[in-house]
């Protein structure tokens, strides 16, 4: 359990990413690949998905996608842009795939992503190396 949570925390750092860079987005998506895309849309619930990321090698294969950006103002974090993180997610020694959505939020002027926990506060999300202009991006989204 502890390992499955720790890929899935992993793999969602760069949904948080998206959301923390105050600067231009110079950063972009490539298109939704045509096996994700069959993947997605058996495994992650409603519609709207949108293709950010993928990773796969020898131990693990996951997806990243958003949905429904809204922008919020809040007191200590300023601008950020809420949104539904999906995730796909299968290891090597798993058969079948897993898929998850998670309320996250980029934090827009400090360049981060956040989590929202099961009684609703939102945890900073570790960042990746290109957690900065994938923030920015989410940024420019709504």
């Amino acid at each position: 359990m502890f390992a499955c949570r720790s890929v899935v925390l992993c793999c969602l750092g760069g949904l948080v990413a998206l959301t923390s860079c105050p600067v231009r987005a110079n950063w972009h998506p490539e298109p939704e690949p045509l096996a994700w895309s069959r993947l997605r849309t058996r495994h992650l619930p409603g519609e709207g998905w949108t293709f950010v990321d993928a990773i796969a090698n020898p131990k693990l294969q996951a997806a990243e996608y958003l949905r429904s950006p809204r922008v919020s103002m809040t007191q200590t974090d300023g601008v950020v842009v809420e949104i539904e993180a999906g995730l796909l997610l299968r290891r090597a020694d798993q058969s079948e795939w897993s898929a998850r959505v998670i309320p996250m939020r980029a934090v827009c002027n400090a360049g981060r992503m956040d989590r929202q926990d099961s009684i609703g506060n939102w945890n900073a999300y570790p960042d990746r190396p290109d957690t900065p202009v994938k923030v920015a991006w989410m940024c420019s989204l709504p």
